[in-house]
C-alpha cells in the first residue's frame, strides 16, 4: 500500500546505525523466540505425561510434511522482498499473488497426496492430521508479504506481538484439547489456531493487507530469484526431515515419537539462536550490502556473535542429554537420550548452514546455495539409512552429526568462498566461540564425573554453560559496530 507510512523507505542511518538496529532487532527477536520456546517447553513437559510416544509420532509425521510444503509455498517471494534494493512497493502486488497462489497449490497437493505421504513416513494413521495441518501452509501464503516487510524494516517489536499472541493461543488450545483426550489432534488444532491468529495480526501490525496484482517484470524478478531460493530451501528442509522420515519408515511410529522429543530438545539452544537470527540475518546482510559495508567483515562479526551462544549451547546439550531427559520428561522417555547427543551436535552445523544460506542470498548467489544443499542431502540419505539399520535410534542421531560436521560445514564454506566471501574473516570471527565450547566441554565432563544425581548435573551444568555464554556475549558484542560500518 503505497500510502502507508510503514511502507515508506527508511531514511539512511548514521555510522553504526545498522549495527544498532541489528542489535535491537536481535534482542527483540531473541525475546520472541525465548517466550515461544519457554511456553512450548512447559507444554511439552505436560503433554509428555498426557500423550504416549505414538501420538507424538503421528503429529511429527504431519510436521514433516508441513515443513516440506512450507519450503516452497511462497516460491521465494518473501526472500525477494527482504533482499530487494530500493523501493520495494511496486513489487508487492505480484509478491502477494505468487505467495497466496503458491500456498493454495501446496495445500491442494497435500490434501491429495496425504495418504501416500503418511504411509511413506511410516505413519499411515496420520493421514487426516497431515491434511488438517496443511491449512498452515495455506495461511502462510497470506503471511508472506507482511512478515517479509517487518523483517525488511527490522521491526521485531511488532513481529514479537504477533508471534507471542499466536503462541499463547496455540498452547491454550492444545492444553485444553489434550486434557479432554483429543490426543495428537490437540497438537494439530492448537498449531493451526495459533497460525491463524498470527496471520491476522501480521496484517494489522504491518499495515499490509492482501492486494493481488501482476507485473511481468516483477514476476520475472521474483521468479528468477525464487526458483533457486525455493530449491535451496526445499533441499535444506529435506536434509532436516530425512532423519524423521528414516526413523518412521525403518523403526516405526513409537521410535519416531522418541525422535520427535529428542529433536525438540536438541533444538532448544540452537533454534533459539537460529530462530532469533533468521528474522534479521537476511535483512542485515542485504542492508550491509546496500550501505557499502565490507561483507567479509560483516559476516564474520554476525557469525561470531551467533557462535558465542550456539557452540557452547550445543556442546552442553550433547553432554547433558541423559540426565536432562530423565529429569525433565521422566524415565519412560529415556530412549530419546540415545539420539539427543548426536542431534545436538548436528544442530550446531545446521545453524551455521542457515546463516551461510542467508549470506549467499544477500550476495545474489541462490543457485550456489541450492547446489550446496543438494550435496548435503546426497551425503545424508545413505548415511542415515545405514546408521538406522546398524545402530538404531542412536545411530540416526550421530549420522546427522557426522554429515553436518564433515560434509555440510566444509561444503558451505566452499560455497561462500566461491561467492566471494572471505573465509579467513569467518574463521576469525568464530574462534572465540570455539574456545568457549572447549571450556564448556571440559567443565561439564568434570561436573558429570563428580555429580551425584541427574538433577545436580543438569543444574550445575546449565548454570556453568549460561555463565560462559554470558561472558562471551559481553566480550564480543561491541565488535559488531565496527563490522557493520560502511567502508570508505
Amino acid at each position: 500500500m503505497s500510502g502507508d507510512p510503514a511502507a515508506a523507505p527508511e531514511a539512511p542511518t548514521a555510522h553504526g546505525g545498522l549495527a544498532g538496529r541489528f542489535r535491537r532487532g536481535l534482542w527483540l527477536s531473541l525475546l520472541n523466540t525465548l517466550l515461544s520456546r519457554v511456553g512450548t517447553f512447559v507444554m511439552g513437559i505436560v503433554l509428555a505425561r498426557l500423550l504416549v510416544p505414538e501420538e507424538f509420532g503421528l503429529y511429527a509425521t504431519a510436521l514433516v510434511v508441513q515443513g516440506l510444503l512450507l519450503a516452497f509455498n511462497d516460491f521465494g517471494a518473501a526472500a525477494a522482498v527482504v533482499r530487494r534494493s530500493g523501493d520495494v512497493r511496486p513489487m508487492l502486488p505480484t509478491a502477494w499473488t505468487i505467495s497466496v497462489v503458491g500456498g493454495g497449490i501446496a495445500f491442494a497437493v497435500c490434501a491429495l497426496s496425504a495418504p501416500a505421504l503418511s504411509t511413506a513416513l511410516g505413519s499411515p494413521h496420520a493421514t487426516e492430521i497431515v491434511r488438517f495441518l496443511a491449512i498452515n501452509v495455506l495461511l502462510d501464503g497470506f503471511a508472506c508479504v507482511p512478515g517479509a516487510m517487518l523483517s525488511r524494516e527490522l521491526a521485531q517489536a511488532r513481529r514479537l506481538v504477533a508471534d507471542l499472541t499466536g503462541t499463547v493461543v496455540n498452547l491454550a488450545v492444545t492444553a485444553v484439547l489434550a486434557f479432554l483426550g483429543w490426543g495428537a489432534w490437540a497438537l494439530a488444532i492448537g498449531h493451526v489456531s495459533g497460525t491463524a491468529v498470527v496471520v491476522v495480526l501480521l496484517f494489522i501490525l504491518s499495515k499490509h493487507w492482501p492486494r493481488l496484482g501482476f507485473s511481468a517484470e516483477h514476476f520475472k524478478e521474483v521468479g528468477g530469484y525464487g526458483v533457486s531460493v525455493v530449491a535451496s530451501s526445499l533441499l535444506l528442509m529435506l536434509a532436516q526431515s530425512v532423519p524423521q522420515m528414516v526413523t518412521g519408515s525403518v523403526l516405526g511410529a513409537t521410535a519416531l515419537g522418541f525422535f520427535y522429543l529428542a529433536s525438540n530438545v536438541s533444538n532448544w539452544p540452537v533454534s533459539i539462536i537460529s530462530g532469533t537470527v533468521e528474522r534479521v540475518a537476511l535483512a542485515v546482510f542485504a542492508r550491509a550490502r546496500d550501505n557499502g559495508s565490507d561483507l567479509d567483515r560483516a559476516s564474520g562479526g554476525v557469525m561470531g556473535l551467533v557462535g558465542v551462544a550456539v557452540l557452547p549451547g550445543g556442546v552442553a546439550l550433547a553432554l547433558l542429554a541423559g540426565p536432562l531427559v530423565e529429569v525433565v520428561y521422566g524415565h519412560q522417555w529415556i530412549p530419546a537420550a540415545l539420539v539427543l547427543s548426536g542431534l545436538a551436535i548436528a544442530a550446531i552445523g545446521r545453524v551455521f548452514a542457515d546463516m551461510a544460506l542467508n549470506l549467499l542470498l544477500a550476495v545474489g548467489a541462490p543457485l550456489s546455495s541450492a547446489l550446496i544443499q543438494l550435496s548435503w542431502l546426497v551425503a545424508l540419505v545413505p548415511t542415515t539409512v545405514a546408521a538406522a539399520h546398524l545402530w538404531g535410534l542412536a545411530g540416526i542421531g550421530w549420522a546427522q552429526a557426522v554429515v553436518a560436521l564433515f560434509v555440510a560445514v566444509p561444503v558451505h564454506l566452499w560455497g561462500l568462498r566461491r561467492a566471494g566471501i572471505g573465509i579467513v574473516s569467518l574463521v576469525r570471527g568464530i574462534v572465540p566461540s570455539l574456545l568457549s565450547a572447549v571450556v564448556v566441554a571440559v567443565g561439564l565432563v568434570l561436573i558429570r564425573v563428580f555429580s551425584t544425581s541427574p538433577l545436580l548435573s543438569v543444574s550445575l551444568g546449565g548454570a556453568f554453560t549460561a555463565a560462559v555464554i554470558a561472558y562471551g556475549w559481553f566480550r564480543f558484542r561491541h565488535t559488531l559496530d565496527s563490522a557493520l560500518l560502511p567502508t570508505g
